[in-house]
């Protein structure tokens, strides 16, 4: 057996699923067919990737290594295909916008100041979970823009060379049921959250969870992480069957029976920076970015 990219995808999907009956439903594969390919994946590597649980799933130390490496490959070689089929239509590279994000909550605005911006460009978006592989992505020429967020007890990333723009401070939201006992308040404090099932949705960063374990650690617990890799749709639904609770953007629109609250505690936070290194195709253009990023009725042109 010779490891393939069908293999890095399949030990990234059961990753990002915590589990590999949801691995399954997700890639579309029967559960006995992704179990025995993860045995034999792991027989190859001779070790194990994942230590099985009741509830799922949870990546080794040798685990953790391999699915970050396999997802950069496959990123990269998307990337690779991309760019090859671009060429062959005969799309030039160089008129093309490459916007990377570690959070997807922005990107309608950005990318729409974008366009604005470059009409005449192709504009392509990559979404990561970590601040510094989207900046070393910029570094090795890969995208032109990123878009990081920082979080509140999450080391800044380092920005030696790249110019900015600051989106600002916001403060982050808890999504709940309609009927939860907690969702008539204005704002709530993790330690009200302490007994709480939580999810961690796609669109979410791994920095962002990370803060929010760091943060609830600090108030006495550790958040109880049960739903694992879930797309918006699926968190916003066990949202409101009050399965479980989840950080949610108010920048995008919550269904009826969810409820956004906003969290009290001083120290949680998130900051989100637009970056760009000296040669990127927007730097000549980059005073116009402030004012094409507010809404369209603040605008002073």
């Amino acid at each position: 057996m010779e490891l393939t990219l069908r293999h890095l995808a399949l030990a990234v999907a059961v990753a990002d699923a915590g589990g590999i009956r949801r691995a399954a439903m997700t890639i579309g594969v029967a559960q006995p067919g992704v179990t025995a390919q993860l045995k034999r994946i792991e027989q190859y590597l001779g070790a194990e990737l994942f230590e099985r649980r009741a509830e799922g799933v949870v990546p080794t130390t040798l685990g953790m290594q391999f699915v970050a490496e396999a997802r950069d490959l496959l990123a990269r070689f998307d990337e690779l295909v991309s760019s090859a089929r671009e060429l062959g239509r005969g799309v030039d590279p160089s008129r093309t916008l490459r916007v990377g994000a570690t959070d997807s909550r922005h990107l309608p605005r950005i990318m729409s100041a974008f366009v604005e911006l470059l009409p005449d460009c192709e504009h392509e978006t990559f979404v990561v979970g970590e601040s510094d592989e989207a900046l070393a992505a910029a570094e090795e020429g890969r995208w032109d823009v990123v878009v990081i967020t920082e979080h509140a007890y999450h080391s800044r990333p380092r920005l030696g060379g790249f110019l900015d723009h600051d989106l600002g401070r916001e403060a982050l939201f808890v999504a709940l049921s309609a009927g939860h006992r907690l969702a008539s308040r204005q704002s709530v404090s993790l330690s009200d959250l302490a007994g709480e099932i939580w999810a961690k949705s796609l669109d979410q960063s791994e920095d962002e969870w990370r803060s929010l374990q760091e943060a609830c650690i600090r108030v006495g617990f550790s958040p109880r992480l049960r739903h694992r890799g879930v797309d918006r749709v699926s968190t916003e639904t066990l949202v409101r069957l009050g399965q479980t609770v989840a950080l949610m953007s108010p920048h995008e629109p919550t269904g009826d029976g969810v409820v956004l609250v906003r969290l009290s505690d001083p120290g949680l936070w998130r900051r989100t920076r637009l970056l760009w290194l000296p040669d990127s195709p927007i730097a000549p253009l980059a005073e116009r970015l402030p004012d094409l990023l507010r809404p369209a009725g603040e605008r002073t042109g």
